[in-house]
């Protein structure tokens, strides 16, 4: 009896040795952070490309987009290197600040998960689009990103990078723009954070989600499918993920986070491979059926933050009537 008890004990320990490991395994794979902004590292707001995206992208269709995509009609040459305090205590981030019009508003720009940053394209472009219709724009690198601190090897999914953002809102009070003229714009894992920040700055009237997840336990599974596994390993992934990182991911919920006094903009594209898109049906019922003040736009025949690329002059032109209607002058 003992000899069997002992066995029994040594395959549960096994077990879950091998369960436990196999979720610090996929923990650190999905929230190691690469610092570098991949193969964008370097470029500015005059020489940004997307010809080199095919390194970060499989869909052969997305590639070819991007290596057509005339990014010298989006330049911009103006822009001022800034830096300034997150609300969170000795991080310091660094931002492009496109202030080209007086007394107009203000957009802060939210890159998305690793490689990224301000260099990327997708910022880049969204800030010239944005000035294009008269809107002015702030991009930042969020801290463990690009110029800015680096605190930690690990992504902690917006939970705590929201405060970067709200270092950016306070940022432009003091520099002479009105809290009623800060917008936010955040893409992909980036819609999460200014979803957070404006979640804890009520002052914010307009914010912009492009490619957003939805919540923490459809996101998991999809992550966790990419990598060939099952979901069964869930909860050792969120265990793991917290010892990491010192956060809570299961918090990771900007879906929980809306608010009915706040104005958003949700935009997905409809083939969208990676985030999929469950998450904006997802946050479009629940923002219906809580009421809350939103507008959206499902992209047909798109990937993943790729309607700025297919279709730029309309992306743009939908932004200045969100945010011009959402922000004072």
């Amino acid at each position: 009896m003992r000899k069997f008890f002992y066995s029994f004990l040594s395959i549960i320990l096994f077990v879950g040795i091998i369960y436990f490991g196999t979720g610090f395994y996929l923990a650190h794979t999905i929230l190691s952070i690469d610092h570098s902004c991949g193969v964008h590292e370097g470029s500015l707001p005059n020489t940004w490309s997307t010809k080199l995206d095919y390194q970060d992208i499989k869909d052969e269709k997305r590639i070819e987009l991007r290596k057509k995509f005339e990014a010298t009609k989006y330049h911009l040459n103006k822009w001022e290197s800034v830096t300034f305090s997150s609300r969170e205590p000795d991080i310091t981030i660094s931002g492009w600040l496109f202030n080209y019009y007086p007394n107009k508003p203000v957009v802060i720009v939210v890159h998305g998960i690793f490689p990224n940053g301000k260099c990327n394209s997708e910022p880049n472009l969204i800030a010239s689009l944005l000035i294009k219709n008269g809107i002015n724009a702030l991009t930042i690198d969020i801290r463990n990103y690009g110029k800015s601190t680096i605190v930690s090897n690990y992504e902690n999914l917006g939970l705590s990078e929201y405060q970067d953002v709200l270092g950016a809102f306070d940022f432009l009070k003091i520099n002479g723009f009105n809290k009623n003229q800060i917008g936010l714009l955040g893409i992909s894992l980036g819609a999460s954070t200014v979803i957070f920040a404006a979640a804890n700055e009520p002052t914010i009237q307009a914010i912009w989600s492009e490619s957003s997840l939805a919540e923490f336990n459809m996101v998991l599974t999809d992550e966790i499918g990419r990598y060939g596994f099952p979901n069964i390993f869930s909860q050792a992934v969120s265990i793991a993920g917290t010892i990491l990182t010192d956060i809570d991911p299961t918090n990771l919920n900007p879906t929980y986070a809306l608010s009915n006094h706040q104005n958003y903009f949700f935009t997905h594209g409809a083939k969208d491979r990676r985030i999929n898109v469950d998450h904006f049906n997802f946050i479009k019922n629940y923002a219906t059926i809580n009421k809350i003040k939103a507008e959206y736009w499902l992209v047909p025949n798109v990937g993943h933050v790729d309607a700025m690329f297919v279709h730029p002059e309309e992306y743009g032109i939908r932004m200045q009537a969100f945010f011009t209607k959402n922000l004072g002058d």
